[in-house]
């Protein structure tokens, strides 16, 4: 068993997201405050065996499991991260639910909405600790403009709108990756890169779409070898909030020229905020008859700033992941809810609806209700 103030951790996954998660949990002991328990790495899974040693040994796991019920079932852990491709989200995270378990699983939650339903009834029945990876929500220049937005200082919210440009899809090597099948995936540039977005127009507003018309389109239809590519490379969906704001949501894997261009904007009735990740420790704020300034969001009241570096010290993409892992440490040791900040299993689950109520607007060329259900308690 772990220690008082240790929380052992099975991981699915050690590719880009297994390392990023990895990389989080190996800081929690320089920056976070002493109440958070520190993280034993003790399992990792993965399908391919000489990949997994070579990953395990080079990240500095305990040990590697050829299958995750081990990790499910192994009574050293505590926490059941599931950092692994879409297709495997379900199942594992459901049976380390069920087992006891905290989970912490990467988005999109699940490859369809009932999938995400799914996870997020067996994680509140286990009454466990669960997380959706939204890392955007812990970059301090988003959480400071939702404090901006929810304090009234810009207004009645008129205007939601993002892009995330991605140029992926052109390389004239690419290879058919899971992220490119239907099945595995669920959807591409709308799930992959506009779900990130979709998440922070409800944690930014408070506010959920009500209604979706969207397009998605596929423009480079198969892989360098010839394999046919199922999942969409190019969306835009037109949303209504309930809060009476209108969202434009765009996402594409075939931007030329755009290595990794995320931007957002939330317009009101007195005011502005815009934040681009190419500028991450920044946010522009424009008042109703004022141009827009930009803020060095590294201060002293930062949530993380004084538990790395003095104010004004840059971070990085990579620490939100460090902040996540605090997070969920923390909220598994009683010292604060997952939510409002980081995102449960409820907020997964309601952009996994989102995005399938988007496929069905595409599909059927018109705009679709988005309904949403209810966990009884």
């Amino acid at each position: 068993m772990a220690g008082s103030n240790e929380i052992g951790i099975g991981m699915i996954g050690y590719a880009f997201m297994g390392k990023s998660h990895t990389l989080g949990y190996r800081d929690v002991p320089l920056i976070a405050p002493e109440a958070v328990p520190r993280p034993r790495l003790v399992s990792l899974y993965g399908r391919d065996a000489q990949k997994l040693e070579a990953a395990r040994s080079r990240l500095g796991w305990e040990e590697g499991v050829a299958d995750w019920r081990d990790i499910v079932a192994d009574d050293r852990i505590q926490l059941f991260d599931n950092s692994g491709p879409n297709t495997l989200h379900v199942e594992p995270t459901i049976a380390a639910a069920q087992a006891g378990k905290h989970v912490y699983c990467e988005k999109p939650l699940g490859p369809t909405a009932d999938d995400a339903f799914a996870m997020w009834e067996a994680a509140h029945t286990a009454g466990v600790r669960h997380m959706c990876a939204y890392n955007y929500r812990f970059f301090p220049a988003l959480q400071l403009a939702r404090e901006i937005i929810r304090s009234g200082e810009i207004g009645d919210i008129h205007h939601y709108r993002s892009q995330f440009l991605v140029s992926s899809s052109l390389d004239e090597k690419r290879e058919k990756t899971w992220r490119d099948d239907r099945q595995a995936a669920g959807a591409g540039a709308l799930g992959d890169l506009g779900a990130h977005h979709i998440d922070l127009s409800r944690f930014l507003m408070t506010s959920d779409p009500t209604t979706v018309q969207a397009v998605t389109r596929i423009k480079v239809g198969a892989a360098s070898n010839g394999a046919r590519i199922e999942t969409d490379d190019q969306f835009a969906a037109l949303f209504d909030y309930d809060n009476g704001a209108l969202g434009v949501v765009e996402a594409s894997r075939v931007a030329g020229g755009h290595l990794v261009t995320s931007r957002i904007e939330v317009d009101g009735s007195k005011g502005s905020i815009a934040f681009s990740m190419q500028r991450l420790n920044e946010l522009r704020v424009a008042g109703a008859d004022k141009a827009f300034l930009t803020i060095p969001v590294l201060r002293g009241a930062d949530p993380y700033q004084s538990n790395w570096f003095p104010p004004g010290h840059p971070l990085g993409w990579v620490d939100t992941f460090s902040h996540e892992a605090v997070h969920i440490l923390g909220a598994i040791a009683g010292l604060h809810e997952v939510a409002p900040i980081g995102a449960t299993f409820r907020d997964g689950y309601y952009c996994s609806e989102i995005i399938d109520a988007a496929i069905r607007a595409a599909s059927l060329g018109q705009r679709v209700d988005i309904a949403y259900r209810r966990v009884d308690a």
